[in-house]
């Protein structure tokens, strides 16, 4: 009974590795379904940035710097650092250091702040319709039709850049 239940166990482990395994090759090779998965990734990363927290909000002091309005960011993005180490979970490098700048987030007081403005989401990026318009080996630029939540949709054109062996989207902004 013993031999058994190791060879049940050894099948079992076999499984879940080799299922590891195929999940990675799969996010080496970027199919339409995998392009809108990270365009929906990049979007909540995105937007998490903007509002300044992933999970629970939290009370986002604000104060006035060179006549802007700003607010800091939660303490799960407090800091530059935290804030790429989390955007660089769906974004190239470039794409953030841009997106950083373009979207004015300064440090202030030793915490990670940004201006203050409203927005959500209206993209549904999971329901998108997405079109590979050029392919070289490691990039990739596919042309999206994404539905609003108002009924409507927008074409966006995302790039993709593979970074070691993940896909990423290269500009903070494509998937807002």
């Amino acid at each position: 009974m013993k031999k058994f239940a190791v060879i049940v166990l050894s099948v079992i482990l076999f499984c879940i590795l080799s299922t590891g395994v195929t999940a990675n090759t799969a996010s080496q090779n970027l199919s339409d379904a995998n392009a809108i998965k990270i365009a929906n990734n990049a979007s909540i990363h995105f937007w998490n940035a903007l509002y300044g927290y992933k999970k629970t909000p939290c009370l986002q002091k604000t104060f006035t710097y060179k006549g802007t309005q700003y607010s800091y960011l939660c303490k799960e993005f407090n800091t530059k650092d935290k804030l790429v180490k989390y955007l660089s979970e769906t974004f190239t490098n470039s794409a953030i250091q841009k997106g950083l700048k373009d979207y004015r987030y300064i440090t202030y007081k030793g915490k990670l702040a940004r201006p203050v403005g409203d927005g959500f989401g209206m993209l549904e990026w999971k329901k998108a319709k997405v079109k590979l318009i050029d392919k070289k080996q490691n990039v990739r630029s596919y042309k999206f039709t994404v539905p609003t939540v108002d009924g409507d949709s927008v074409k966006r054109t995302v790039t993709f850049y593979k970074s070691g062996s993940k896909w990423k989207v290269n500009k903070f902004d494509a998937v807002q």
